[in-house]
């Protein structure tokens, strides 16, 4: 089984953010956890699993990074590894096309709503949908938003090819979220 995760995130796309402050800068040590949860189990990546990470704002938005644990090699599951991945991806980027950045890294110019477009057995995390546990999930795409969660504009169009999953009445930060996701997959 593959398992797919799309952020929508409010993460700068500009290159010149500090890797010393990347709070400050949307947020992104946030998406940088979020990519450690969703490819990494202890020192092992996981070879069934890809992360979609859409940057939203900053100069050029938007910009969107794939990490593919089935190819990626030398990187640590580490904030700052992950945030210079990134700096190097917003330093490449040119249009939609991908763009190989590292060995399981590429990025592109596509939009949040064009990457829903492409993927399939979409499960959109939110409190108010079905339980993760009486849900049948195969090669499942699950998409969430960073700290800030999903526009609602984006949520209706990712819904239109999919269904609100929840982990429950609880909000949890996105990074724990993948990993209770990941933890149900593997059961």
């Amino acid at each position: 089984m593959t398992r797919t995760f799309i952020l929508y995130s409010y993460g700068t796309t500009d290159v010149n953010f500090d890797i010393n402050r990347m709070p400050e800068f949307g947020k992104l040590d946030l998406v940088c956890r979020c990519v450690i949860a969703a490819l990494w189990i202890s020192k092992t990546v996981r070879k069934d699993a890809q992360f979609y990470v859409v940057l939203n704002t900053g100069p050029r938005p938007p910009v969107t990074i794939r990490f593919d644990g089935n190819k990626l090699v030398g990187i640590e599951p580490t904030e700052r590894a992950i945030g210079n991945a990134i700096k190097n991806a917003l330093r490449i980027v040119k249009d939609k096309n991908w763009t190989s950045v590292h060995s399981g890294v590429a990025v592109s110019r596509k939009s949040f709503q064009e990457i829903i477009k492409d993927s399939s057995n979409i499960f959109v995390l939110n409190p108010n949908g079905q339980h993760i546990l009486k849900t049948e999930l195969k090669n499942p795409t699950f998409v969430l938003g960073d700290y800030v969660g999903l526009p609602k504009k984006e949520e209706s169009f990712a819904l239109r090819k999919g269904q609100k999953i929840s982990l429950g009445n609880q909000i949890y930060l996105a990074s724990a979220v993948i990993s209770v996701v990941n933890w149900v997959l593997d059961k």
